[in-house]
């Protein structure tokens, strides 16, 4: 089976002006002619599919909402863009939320906890040296790392339920 080529951008265009228009086959082609580049930057930035989904979804609602306010001659780029500045918000948030949660547990903690993290990871020491500093035995301050560990990372994993994304069956011309 023979992919078509890609879409030029004066075809791209013609999209965008008929998607201006409320011509949601014409959405539905400019759609397929873009998403898998916009989908791949997405994925690059969060890293994670299902926020690269969101982001998506996000995108193409702007596109169908806002495609009489679009730069016509480089409709390809404008998606882009679009996907970039989405992305790049998005990831923030995550970032603020993880960071905010892990501080916050950081206050669940034990206070051993508490003293080997702030020990290992913003004094720079080894277990070895937390363990000579704090009288615990090597496997004790083992012990309280992961747990401690275990804890931050469970607390900023970001729980999202996936989003489909609608596909348009038929070939594209």
């Amino acid at each position: 089976m023979s992919h078509p080529l890609p879409l030029t951008d004066t075809e791209l265009s013609d999209l965008l002006a008929r998607t201006a228009t409320g011509d949601a086959d014409a959405f539905a082609r400019l759609y397929d002619a873009t998403c898998a580049s916009a989908y791949t930057l997405a994925t690059h930035i969060l890293r994670n599919e299902q926020p690269a989904q969101r982001v998506l979804r996000e995108v193409y609602v702007h596109v169908w909402e806002h495609a009489a306010e679009a730069e016509a001659r480089h409709p390809r780029a404008w998606v882009l863009l679009l996907t970039h500045r989405h992305a790049i918000a998005h990831r923030r948030t995550l970032d603020a939320q993880a960071e905010a949660v892990s501080r916050e547990r950081l206050g669940d903690m034990s206070l051993e906890q508490q003293r080997v993290i702030a020990l290992a990871y913003f004094g720079g020491y080894s277990q070895t040296e937390i363990a000579a500093l704090t009288g615990e035995t090597l496997s004790a301050v083992r012990s309280l790392t992961r747990g401690a560990l275990d804890q931050l990372q469970a607390a900023a994993r970001v729980v999202t339920s996936p989003i489909t994304l609608p596909r348009v069956s038929g070939a594209v011309a």
